[in-house]
């Protein structure tokens, strides 16, 4: 009974310690401005790093960029997955997990 109290202690331990942080790994790039494009998969914003230029819809709920009233470039850090929705990453679509002014 105590060795599973103590393996239970240390996964809660090792669970906490393990945390992500989503500052970590960032990577730096500039919002250059509207997709003006007219098909199925386009439209949002580019997001070039640089050596990729990314099509992002939108920016993760909470985050206190407006991209319909800001200047353009904005520079910017931030994470990001593969777009998995309809257009499944076509036109290096990306879904932002965070980002940040620089």
């Amino acid at each position: 009974m105590k060795s599973v109290f103590f393996l239970l202690i240390f996964a809660g331990i090792a669970l906490i310690a393990c945390h992500a942080d989503t500052t970590a790994n960032m990577k730096e790039g500039q919002i250059t401005g509207p997709d003006g494009r007219k098909c199925a998969c386009c439209g949002g914003w580019f997001l070039q790093t640089t050596d990729t230029t990314f099509l992002l819809v939108a920016v993760p709920q909470g985050s206190n960029i407006d991209l319909q009233n800001a200047s353009f470039p904005l520079p910017v850090k931030f994470n990001y997955v593969p777009d998995t929705s309809f257009c499944n990453g076509l036109m290096n679509r990306i879904t932002l997990t965070h980002i940040e002014v620089q």
